[in-house]
């Protein structure tokens, strides 16, 4: 690994318009008053010699939010770019980092941090860079996780995975730390296929995709990010039955994803995912439900119309309502006839074979 070079931090330096930015630190953020300072600080902590730039998603907070990110920018010019919507997009079913941020970063490599979350290593970047810059074959680099209380006090939390992981391992869209993640910017002047943009969880789709470029290294010389676990946050918010439907839709959307990158081997594992998460939600049903949905398959609709259905809800319908819409065709067909039918669906219609 290279030597880190102590220099100015983030907060005192500017930067010219034409020099290349090496870091793009993408954040979004809703209703995120009480946090964002602390998140934004830790990013102005960083040290350098590289250009970086930190770019700001706000989906319409109504708490004043925005106008603290307004300050940061107008503060630091050279630093901070911003997106400020009026409308909030995300429950529409827009997943922001892949409609807005991503395509705009500027930089060699992308880092995240929502706003509710921080860091608080100075060297964070500069030490995640140095592996970048020196190991092509490595497309993620992560580290170690704290869960933090609203009030910032630590509480338990299973965080992600801790050793390095093989590019099929990332394929396989792994648990990963997402505020600690640094990463080959692998979205310039591209278009993220439509499985990844309209995925239920957003970070596995990035991990799977960096998989076709490397592997990713766990780096245990990097101080813990902070991961606020409060009843507001996107995904901690959810129940847990909640969140085992967006994960079993997103290994979905993961298998098509593979299927178009000709992948068979990934695609079948994330198929099995799917059916695997399917079982622990259907094994919960009582025994005269699983006789109903019996009883209501056998008048279910015809399947070319379930694949039209499900292609329709996919281009246009907010997240929650794809979530109640698969969890109603799911509980109406046996999960391999389902994903049959959705392979058939992804060669045949949604890529035009």
């Amino acid at each position: 690994m290279a030597a880190l070079t102590m220099t100015t931090p983030l907060r005192d330096r500017e930067f010219g318009e034409d020099e290349p930015v090496k870091v793009s630190i993408c954040v979004i953020t809703f209703n995120h008053q009480h946090y964002i300072v602390q998140c934004l600080e830790g990013f102005l902590d960083q040290v350098s010699d590289f250009r970086i730039e930190v770019l700001i998603y706000d989906d319409a907070s109504t708490d004043g939010t925005a106008d603290i990110i307004r300050d940061y920018a107008a503060r630091y010019p050279t630093v901070f770019r911003t997106i400020l919507q009026a409308e909030n997009l995300y429950s529409k079913g827009v997943n922001p980092y892949f409609a807005y941020v991503m395509p705009k970063a500027n930089g060699e490599y992308i880092a995240i941090c929502d706003g509710d979350d921080y860091w608080c290593d100075p060297h964070k970047l500069e030490t995640q860079v140095a592996v970048l810059d020196s190991e092509p074959d490595v497309a993620l680099t992560y580290g170690p996780v704290q869960g933090i209380s609203e009030a910032g006090d630590p509480v338990a939390y299973v965080g992600g995975i801790e050793h390095d992981l093989s590019p099929a391992d990332l394929k396989n869209a792994p648990s990963i730390n997402t505020m600690t993640a640094c990463f080959r910017n692998i979205y310039r002047g591209t278009t993220p296929s439509l499985f990844i943009r309209t995925a239920t969880i957003g970070d596995v789709m990035v991990w799977s995709m960096l998989g076709y470029h490397g592997g990713g290294r766990y780096l245990t010389d990097l101080k813990p990010c902070f991961y606020r676990v409060h009843p507001n946050g996107i995904h901690s918010s959810k129940t847990h039955e909640r969140q085992l439907w967006m994960a079993a839709i997103a290994h979905m959307h993961l298998a098509a994803f593979h299927e178009e990158q000709s992948d068979p081997s990934a695609a079948n594992a994330a198929f099995q995912s799917t059916l695997y998460l399917s079982g622990l939600l259907l094994r919960s049903l009582p025994a005269e439900q699983i006789l109903r949905n019996f009883e209501t398959q056998l008048r279910s609709l015809p399947a070319e119309q379930i694949i039209r259905n499900f292609e329709t809800q996919l281009r246009s319908l907010p997240a929650e309502q794809i979530i109640r819409n698969f969890e109603t065709q799911l509980r109406e067909l046996p999960p391999r006839r389902l994903f049959k039918l959705w392979r058939r669906a992804v060669k045949n219609k949604l890529l035009g074979r």
